[in-house]
C-alpha cells in the first residue's frame, strides 16, 4: 500500500490527493482573477506529482483558449526556497513576463515571493503567486500565499483503516482499493485580479 505515490509504479492498494483536479482549481483561480500570462514553476524530482500538477495547469489554460508561452513552463532541480528564488530570474528574462506564477508547492512559492521582493517587484500588484500543499507557515508569508490544501488529515485516516483491513483477519482485500481525495483551494492575499 502507498500514501501519495510519486512514482510511475501503480499499486493494488493507493490512497492518494487528485493533484490534477488541484491544479486545474489553482490555474482556474488565477484565470478567473484575469490573468492570461500564468506561468507554472515545476519540480523535475517529483515524478507523477509534477506530471499531475503540469497536466492541470494545462489542460485549464487550453479550455481558456490560451497558448503557453516558451519559458512559462520552467521545471527546476528541487522544490526548495531557494531554487524558487533563483527561478525568478528564468521569468524576469523572458520577452513577456508572466503575470502570475503557479508554484508546483508552498516551498518553492517562498523562493518566488522572495526573489519577486529582491527584483524590486510588489506581490500581488505587479505579479501574483500561487502555491500548493498549504504548509504550515504559507499563512504567514508577506503576503499570505494563495495555496491548495490537500486533505492530510483525511488521506492518514484512510490509510490507517486499508492497512488495518489488508492486515486483518481476512489477509487481503479481494479488489484493488485506490482513492483519490480532493482538497480546496486557499485564497490569500499572494493573488488579486490583474489591472486591466
Amino acid at each position: 500500500m502507498v500514501i501519495n505515490n510519486q512514482s510511475a509504479e501503480d499499486y493494488r492498494y493507493s490512497i492518494y490527493h487528485d493533484d490534477l483536479d488541484g491544479s486545474q482549481q489553482v490555474t482556474q483561480h488565477l484565470l478567473t482573477l484575469g490573468h492570461k500570462r500564468i506561468a507554472y514553476l515545476g519540480s523535475a524530482l517529483a515524478g507523477r506529482t509534477n506530471q499531475q500538477r503540469l497536466s492541470g495547469y494545462k489542460e485549464r489554460m487550453q479550455a481558456a483558449g490560451l497558448s503557453i508561452p516558451g519559458g512559462f513552463i520552467h521545471e527546476v532541480q528541487g522544490n526548495q526556497p531557494e531554487t524558487g528564488r533563483a527561478a525568478v530570474e528564468h521569468f524576469l528574462a523572458l520577452p513577456e513576463r508572466p503575470t502570475a506564477v503557479f508554484c508546483f508547492n508552498d516551498m518553492l512559492a517562498t523562493g518566488v515571493l522572495q526573489g519577486l521582493r529582491r527584483a524590486g517587484l510588489r506581490v500581488p500588484q505587479d505579479c501574483s503567486v500561487a502555491g500548493f500543499d498549504n504548509i504550515t507557515f504559507s499563512a504567514y508569508t508577506n503576503p499570505p500565499l494563495t495555496t491548495f490544501d490537500q486533505p492530510k488529515h483525511e488521506i492518514g485516516a484512510r490509510a490507517a483503516r486499508l492497512l488495518l483491513e489488508l492486515i486483518g483477519p481476512e489477509g487481503e482485500l479481494h479488489m484493488p482499493t485506490i482513492q483519490a481525495l480532493r482538497g480546496q483551494l486557499l485564497v490569500r492575499e499572494s493573488t488579486i485580479p490583474f489591472p486591466n
